[in-house]
């Protein structure tokens, strides 16, 4: 069923300031984390889409708010300001600390389907929203084993949202960002949150087992980081500590360790 749009919102550039509880993908409104398949195709979505924002002079963001303007009153088009949290946007706009929807060319979700109330709103709510407020794409991503639901795709048309479909290769290709497309893999290479792949002028970019090793690496990279920081620490702690000592028993010979 296509999304009708009924207006063009107007949205005002508040400064966001508030970033909810800051845990990764984490819906506050349902009480509910990411799953792990969630988990792996989001890593990969946001890492590859990085490497094409960038070479496009977007700005790829996940998980970061966005002001939206919301539909509160279908018979009077009435609407309000509020912020939510997509999965990964593409933004013509390098500067996000002011991010709204009429600034992102391509919004996607990653559907959650453990909940029947959080892939509603992954589905028909976000795809509602982003048609309110004229993002010319649409992609949601099915990302469990046990889906048979893979892609589906939209493209504003006019005023509504219509499906972009597959080619015989099993390709979606964008019509908003020259370049982009995403495949669907064959169903014998299907693993949780890897069921697709995303390509740039028809060659991939990076494999699921490169953004893997690539995210090891920084996740070992800011451990070794915390533990230079932790270390410098301590050795300031000790260092006044010793700072301290001198100075007392300084003042045990009734010197003033200021005056020195």
């Amino acid at each position: 069923m296509s999304t009708m749009v009924t207006q063009k919102p107007s949205i005002e550039k508040w400064e966001h300031t508030d970033f909810g509880l800051e845990i990764p993908y984490y819906d506050e409104e349902l009480g509910m984390s990411q799953s792990e398949e969630h988990e792996i195709a989001i890593n990969y979505l946001s890492y590859v889409f990085k490497f094409i924002a960038k070479k496009l002079g977007f700005k790829a963001i996940s998980d970061h708010p966005v002001w939206y303007m919301e539909l509160t009153n279908v018979q009077t088009g009435d609407a309000e300001q509020k912020k939510f949290y997509p999965d990964l946007v593409l933004s013509r706009n390098l500067d996000v600390s002011k991010i709204g929807a009429d600034e992102i060319m391509l919004a996607l979700e990653v559907v959650s389907t453990e909940r029947k109330a959080k892939e509603i709103k992954d589905t028909d709510k976000m795809k509602g929203l982003n048609a309110f407020n004229k993002i010319p794409e649409f992609i949601l991503i099915y990302p469990k084993v046990s889906d048979n639901r893979v892609i589906e795709w939209f493209y504003l048309e006019g005023n509504e949202y219509v499906p972009i479909e597959r080619n015989e290769q099993g390709e979606y290709h964008s019509q908003a960002i020259q370049g982009l497309s995403i495949r669907e893999l064959p169903r014998e290479d299907w693993r949780d949150g890897a069921k697709v792949e995303v390509l740039y002028d028809g060659q991939v970019l990076v494999s699921y087992e490169e953004v893997w090793e690539l995210l090891e690496e920084e996740k070992q990279r800011a451990k070794s980081e915390k533990f230079r920081a932790d270390k410098a620490e301590i050795e300031k702690g000790l260092e006044k500590k010793r700072a301290d000592l001198y100075a007392q028993k300084l003042r045990e010979l009734g010197i003033d360790p200021t005056k020195l």
